[in-house]
């Protein structure tokens, strides 16, 4: 997560505003030292999106590592939620959906999400971890009143940890995390993406899916990459809901490419025995970093520092020239995915595979 400048000044006015509030249930809470507090359960929050599980993998990790005959619970949505019980990424999952990632500003929804944290008060947490810097995440850990807990106060809301950190928004995603965890004692494990598998009988994967238009790439320049690899490739689609469109028209054209279609699982279980995989800023690129194929990944005005899958193959295609565009977002520009011509990907493609 990234914020604007805007976001963050308005937010922490607004944590301002109910400092006194949350400050004088503070007071009554008991306070603990990290030093000589045996953890026996630990509670990490990551409910935004596929990818933010995908990228915290490591740091899960090294909380085991760090405290292995401690109870690891990890709250996530429920799109990722039998994967990460596939990858045993904890000891116990739990799928949420809360407002603030589904735009839902309904009085019933916000309070249904407050009881839920609230019941995991029940679970006695020693040490929990959330790492969004975002206010509302800050506050949903604050309900589950865990005697030490670690997390960003980007947006404000340093009052809902009792380690509250200032981030680093120039860091990866992963780095952010990794510092974090790092300060309770759990260094990540750097086994993980260091082998990339090549598997040259395999497809060149397609996955065209972002829930944001503006990480998205025009489908005609799909249909003009698909066409200049169809000579030399396998090439498989990845069939979702954003896919549909693409495959309609390959068809009436007649282009004959491969489609895949199965859960989370079936896909990771598939993609580790594929060639590369090339998608925009999204789920898709982590989940093929984290079975160790290359990938290319298409970013537009947003920095890729930040967020790009991360693997020792890993291309990243970002446009000629810096964005100078008009856009509703201050991070991301639908004209800048535009200017990435196919051409340039499919020379990418090729320097990969060949």
């Amino acid at each position: 997560m990234v914020y604007s400048k805007k976001t963050i000044f308005l937010s922490s006015i607004f944590s301002i505003l109910l400092y006194p509030y949350f400050s004088f249930f503070n007071f009554f809470r008991r306070k603990h030292s990290f030093d000589n507090l045996e953890i026996k359960k630990i509670l990490v929050t990551e409910y935004h999106r596929i990818g933010d599980v995908l990228i915290i993998i490591k740091v899960l990790n090294s909380i085991k590592k760090r405290f292995p005959e401690s109870h690891l619970i990890l709250i996530c949505n429920s799109s990722v939620e039998k994967l990460a019980k596939h990858l045993d990424l904890a000891d116990e999952v739990v799928p949420i959906s809360v407002p603030w990632t589904n735009w839902s500003w309904s009085f019933p929804d916000w309070y249904k999400t407050r009881s839920i944290a609230k019941s995991f008060s029940k679970k006695n947490i020693d040490l929990a971890f959330d790492f969004k810097g975002d206010f509302r995440n800050s506050w949903f850990l604050w309900n589950t009143y865990p005697k030490i807990s670690f997390g960003y106060d980007t947006t404000g809301g340093g009052y809902f940890f009792t380690n509250p950190r200032t981030m680093n928004q120039d860091l990866h995603q992963s780095k952010r995390a990794e510092a974090l965890v790092s300060i309770a004692g759990c260094i990540p494990l750097k086994e993980q993406f260091d082998k990339i598998n090549t598997n040259e009988q395999g497809a060149v994967v397609i996955h065209i899916g972002a829930t944001d238009k503006k990480r998205s790439w025009p489908m005609k320049y799909w249909i003009e990459l698909i066409e200049l690899l169809s000579d030399k490739l396998n090439i498989t689609i990845i069939d979702t809901v954003e896919s549909q469109l693409l495959i309609e028209r390959l068809k009436k054209i007649k282009i004959e490419v491969e489609y895949f279609k199965g859960d989370l699982i079936e896909l990771k279980n598939w993609l580790e025995n594929q060639r590369c995989l090339v998608a925009p800023d999204s789920m898709a690129g982590h989940l093929a970093a984290y079975v160790q194929i290359p990938v290319i990944s298409l970013f537009g005005s947003q920095n890729p520092n930040l967020t790009r899958p991360l693997n020792n193959l890993g291309t990243v295609i970002k446009p000629d020239k810096p964005c100078n565009h008009p856009s509703s977002h201050w991070r991301l520009c639908r004209e800048c995915m535009e200017s990435i011509k196919p051409l340039k990907v499919y020379e990418a493609i090729c320097n990969k595979v060949n």
